[in-house]
């Protein structure tokens, strides 16, 4: 070769390192957690920058006020039912909009997510609800194949700040590409439910189907739902706990299959159901023990091998073997590094990458490295995120940009 075309192939793979390390560098992974401020505190979304090797700083301009008020006992008051929900923070797949409720002001407040993966409201936001003590939702993306979807609602109505709150209720609204959200006016658009219900979680799942968890209802149950090209929800199945067992409290649906996983954590299990996309019918096919104790929340890895437990009364972490999507396989149990007033984590997720877990504790944010295999540990100082006394952060959400 000669020095000419070795001087140019050198500079070449000069330039092409840079470029690699500058589109490297360019990346944002991002998470996000409500602050859920409450008593008529603004709420916010506190977001933060991971720098690859889980240390977070916080994105530019957070955190970000929402429009709205989250929710939170009176003060003095022990905790109730009002964080027992997931979902409370959605991203669209593109990851260029960020949902989230605001369970005390009743609304949902709707977010650009920006290059530098920062957060701006768009116009309009928030929207209003149409019920009480908003707690979960459910996006159905690009359902209507022209950019437009469904974002579905669960409003919870256990808000104890608001007196006399109608029966709780799921209610839909069309997305527009831009985030705009519509209320759908179609008769079964918004679909009460029973008195006490304490709706916790929507769950998406395939065929448009909507999977309700009805966490406080007698008995605890999970409602299917189909909803159609005006917005509105058919009721398909109820399916209520296992014979002996108490509440349902935590949904994951498999990606690929139609199987679908609830937690029963007052029993320290996870029950595993089968589901048709046709007609929308759950069938039990077993229980498997959890070595934590308040399993209730749920994360999974992109290939849908591994799935993640946060278990609340032994602040702990349980990481499941879904190779055999109808069997899962607890391969470790690992308790969280003690934060002042620990309470337990609840919402629980993956990063983009794969290589970091995130469970919110309170007023403190952990980070867990995943192995190869799925496993996990902690060596980081979970982030303490600032939220004062009496308040319960919830909510979790990951974009890389």
């Amino acid at each position: 070769m000669s020095r000419g075309l070795r001087t140019r192939v050198l500079v070449l793979g000069v330039a092409a390192v840079v470029l690699l390390h500058v589109a490297a560098y360019g990346q944002v992974n991002a998470v996000y957690v409500e602050s859920n401020l409450g008593n008529g505190t603004p709420n916010t979304i506190i977001g933060y920058s991971n720098d690859g090797t889980g240390n977070l700083t916080p994105l530019p301009g957070s955190p970000y006020l929402t429009g709205g008020s989250g929710v939170a006992p009176p003060p003095g008051q022990a905790l109730g039912v009002q964080t027992d929900d997931d979902q409370q923070i959605v991203i669209n797949p593109a990851g260029t909009l960020l949902f989230a409720v605001d369970g005390g002001s009743n609304d949902v407040a709707v977010f650009n997510i920006n290059a530098d993966a920062s957060l701006t409201p768009i116009a309009g936001s928030p929207w209003p609800s149409n019920g009480s003590n908003p707690s979960s939702l459910g996006l159905l993306d690009n359902a209507l194949g022209n950019g437009s979807g469904f974002l579905v609602v669960a409003n919870k109505s256990s808000d104890v700040n608001q007196l006399n709150p109608p029966p709780p209720n799921i209610n839909t609204f069309t997305v527009a590409p831009d985030g705009t959200l519509t209320q759908n006016t179609a008769l079964g658009s918004t679909r009460s439910l029973p008195v006490g219900a304490s709706p916790s979680q929507v769950a998406i799942g395939k065929s448009k189907l909507i999977f309700l968890d009805e966490f406080q209802e007698v008995p605890s149950s999970i409602r299917v739902f189909r909803i159609k090209a005006n917005g509105a929800v058919g009721l398909l199945s109820t399916t209520p706990v296992p014979s002996g067992d108490h509440v349902f409290l935590g949904e994951m649906m498999h990606p690929t299959k139609g199987v679908m996983y609830a937690a029963l954590p007052a029993d320290n299990q996870i029950g595993v159901y089968r589901y048709s996309t046709i007609t929308g019918a759950m069938t039990f096919v077993t229980t498997v023990p959890n070595s934590g104790l308040l399993a209730c929340w749920f994360a999974m890895d992109k290939a849908a091998t591994r799935l993640y437990t946060a278990n609340t009364e032994s602040n702990s972490v349980s990481v499941y073997d879904i190779t055999n999507p109808l069997l899962p396989v607890e391969i470790q149990h690992i308790y969280l590094v003690a934060t002042a007033g620990d309470g337990g984590p609840g919402n629980i997720a993956l990063d983009p990458t794969g290589q970091f877990l995130y469970t919110v504790n309170r007023s403190a944010l952990h980070v867990l490295n995943v192995a190869a295999d799925g496993t996990l540990t902690e060596s980081l100082t979970p982030v303490n995120m600032g939220v004062p006394d009496g308040n319960f952060p919830f909510g979790l959400a990951t974009v890389l940009k």
